[in-house]
């Protein structure tokens, strides 16, 4: 089946990602876009996000260093797509950067992620905002590093549309995942499973969940990121369509 956005350029859906996962605080310099949240120990809440290439973003790296140093923390560059930015990665290397955290941007036609999946049933339960219960279902099945600030910083102000799918099992719950919608595509994120509930399909039923909530706002395809080691996770979304759209790492310092 085709879908129109299943191609959407690799920059896009790093805007889209970046606005579904809000900073506590952002700022742009030449281009870039600098985000801080205070609290928050996640790269993603605290890293650089750089402008296209054709906007030599390498020639802007003492702004960023600035910018982390002054919020005394580590400088932190999302290299990303990071099929377009070898100019800049190199720049980072000769500077000090360290690569960490090589993750894949996955991408699939919303209809066939509907297709592979199951029904919605009455254990699927779908909020349209970061509810106590989902809270406090994702700091359960996360574990407790930074999770209560997380969720208070960044999680309860995730922008609308949005669905926090949970999916209860003998009266627990058992799965999340929450889904927000940019135009015509939606990010996947946050995806958990309590462990003695793994290998269940309960994380499939978690994504037709999302996948059909995104297909009444007309959003034609899904985003997600999976870092590059998580093999079970890949094969995971693999089954169910999802395909490689491009690839980010973290330059540190």
């Amino acid at each position: 089946m085709s879908d129109p956005q299943h191609g959407a350029r690799p920059a896009r859906i790093e805007q889209s990602a970046a606005a579904a996962w809000p900073a506590g605080r952002t700022e742009t310099a030449a281009g870039w876009l600098l985000r801080h949240t205070p609290g928050v120990a996640r790269r993603r809440s605290n890293s650089a996000l750089p402008p296209a290439p054709d906007q030599h973003p390498e020639d802007a790296v003492d702004a960023v260093e600035a910018f982390y140093r002054a919020a005394g923390l580590p400088v932190t560059v999302q290299v990303s797509p990071a099929e377009q930015h070898s100019a800049l990665d190199a720049a980072l290397a000769a500077r000090g950067y360290r690569r960490e955290a090589p993750t894949l941007v996955l991408t699939a036609p919303t209809a066939d992620v509907i297709a592979a999946t199951p029904p919605a049933s009455a254990a699927v339960v779908i909020h349209p905002a970061a509810s106590a219960e989902w809270l406090a279902a994702y700091q359960e099945l996360n574990g407790p590093e930074d999770t209560s600030a997380l969720a208070e910083r960044v999680l309860a102000r995730v922008p609308s549309p949005a669905a926090f799918v949970l999916v209860r099992v003998d009266g627990r719950d058992a799965a999340i995942g929450m889904f927000v919608a940019d135009g015509e595509r939606a990010g996947v994120f946050c995806m958990a499973t309590r462990q003695e509930y793994r290998r269940r399909g309960l994380a499939l039923t978690v994504l037709g969940a999302g996948a059909r909530w995104a297909a009444t706002l007309n959003c034609h395809s899904l985003y997600l990121q999976v870092e590059e080691g998580t093999v079970a996770a890949r094969e995971l979304y693999s089954r169910v369509g999802f395909a490689h759209s491009h690839r980010y790492h973290y330059r540190v310092h």
